[in-house]
């Protein structure tokens, strides 16, 4: 979250609206005002994010949803 790869604003409508408005003033490009987080800047993020679903799937099933 540090890094603006995130925002925790919850369900709150109100937080919600403060999050949205936050991110419409974000620069982007190069004159963005935050730096691009490592892991995303990587060649192969998406096998990464594939591989930590697949890997979390069964213990979320297990332990959330009780399955």
């Amino acid at each position: 979250m540090e890094e603006a790869s995130v925002m925790m604003v919850g369900l709150n409508p109100e937080r919600i609206l403060q999050g949205l408005i936050q991110l419409q003033y974000q620069k982007i490009g190069n004159q963005r005002n935050f730096r691009t987080v490592s892991d995303y800047s990587m060649s192969n993020e998406n096998d990464k994010v594939v591989r930590i679903i697949l890997s979390y799937t069964d213990y979320i099933k297990r332990v959330v949803w009780s399955d």
